[in-house]
């Protein structure tokens, strides 16, 4: 698990949140809150661990392959086409008939633009690279037909941009990193209302980011002063949204099960982006701000399982995902809209061990509207966006 905490992990997501927690979730639009649980459920709803008797085991990766074209003052671009990567793993155990422990490591932020070099707004953003990696132990209790679970989540959150300033006919390349730590919780329920139906609830609270890291910038040959543009410390902050989730399973008989699932991502905590140097690159320019106001939003999941036979389950699912960001302060860091995804999967499982595949399918509306850059305002239009994801899961249960 250590390994796989290692390994970075970038997609394109609605803001830059990020919901491929398993293959089995992937194909069943996330609507896993109140559903018969793998051990993936540590990251929907820990009060799951408590359906898992014995000590189960889950690993796997997502693979994204997006792309999207914007149009800037007539003229098109379509963003550097790359393969990203999201990993998972999970263990849990049973202490006793009511008592059960988790332990998961995923990703729930991330996002990977990137544009040529030559791009029309190069001088407001090159690339940006968000990676996160969740490790989130969790303890569950049971009591009959209603469960608790509570944990604890420490997330590793760098933080990579790019941007070109041009300075007469010459690009001086900036490069801003840096990289924190930050804690939260979280916690859910699970009631088992009658025979078929069954109700869940979770919740993640905000997780705060210090960020510190450097500022770089290679001048090629740019005539300026020899003490702007010096490579040099760099700080900021960043509050990384809590989530409320709400779901309902149905299983009107031991073959099919039917789930729905909302999850609210208050992302009016994300207001700003400011990068604070530790000594001016120029003689005015002491710090980098970037107002963003974006906007609280629902996603709405629901998947169907059908077990075929004893081995061999079938899924399909589907999400609608509101774009957090404000029409009115469009940007090139998130260059999206409302999305809808459309997935199917199959699970494999014979005695101790199970392997699930998933394929997701993932369709961005359209977008036009204005950008304020450093020194201009860019008419815009985000167009073609889509992305396909494949997920594998391995899992054994000893």
């Amino acid at each position: 698990m250590l390994c796989v905490a290692a390994w970075s992990s970038i997609a394109q997501a609605a803001g830059f949140a990020m919901y491929e927690f398993s293959a089995r979730g992937n194909a069943l639009g996330g609507a896993m809150t109140a559903r018969r649980a793998d051990p993936s459920s540590i990251a929907f709803n820990p009060a799951l661990v408590t359906q898992l008797e014995g000590t189960q085991t889950l690993a796997g990766v997502t693979v994204v392959a997006p792309q999207v074209s914007v149009d800037v003052n007539g003229s098109t671009t379509d963003a550097e086409s790359n393969l990203w990567t999201i990993p998972h793993a999970y263990a849990t155990t049973q202490i006793n008939d009511n008592l059960f422990l988790g332990v998961g490591t995923f990703s729930r932020f991330g996002l990977g633009t990137e544009y040529p070099s030559d791009w029309a707004a190069r001088n407001d953003l090159q690339s940006v690279s968000i990676k996160s990696m969740s490790v989130n132990p969790v303890l569950g209790v049971r009591h009959g037909n209603f469960a608790l679970g509570m944990g604890i989540e420490a997330m590793w959150f760098d933080y990579d941009q790019r941007q070109a300033t041009t300075v007469g006919a010459t690009d001086i390349d900036g490069r801003v990193r840096g990289d924190a730590t930050g804690f939260g919780l979280n916690g859910g329920a699970w009631w088992k209302a009658t025979d078929s139906v069954a109700l869940g609830a979770s919740f993640r609270t905000p997780i705060k980011q210090d960020l510190e890291g450097r500022a770089t910038f290679d001048k090629n040959g740019a005539a300026v002063p020899s003490t702007w543009f010096n490579s040099t410390g760099a700080e900021g902050s960043v509050t990384l949204p809590g989530e409320v989730r709400f779901g309902v399973a149905w299983e009107p008989d031991n073959r099919w099960s039917v789930a729905v699932d909302v999850t609210r991502t208050f992302w009016s905590s994300y207001d700003e982006l400011r990068i604070r140097y530790n000594e001016p690159v120029t003689p005015v320019t002491t710090e980098s701000l970037k107002t963003t106001e974006w906007r609280d939003v629902w996603r709405l999941g629901a998947g169907v399982e059908y077990r075929l036979t004893d081995m061999v389950d079938l899924r399909a699912g589907y999400v609608y995902d509101c774009e957090p960001v404000n029409p009115d302060r469009l940007d090139f860091l998130v260059p999206a809209n409302d999305r809808q995804l459309y997935s199917l999967g199959v699970g494999v499982h014979d005695g101790p061990w199970r392997v699930d595949v998933s394929y997701t399918y993932l369709w961005i509306k359209g977008r036009d509207g204005e950008v304020e850059g450093k020194n201009t305002i860019y008419d815009v239009r985000f167009h073609d966006g889509d992305a396909h994801l494949v997920g594998l899961s391995a899992g054994w249960e000893f």
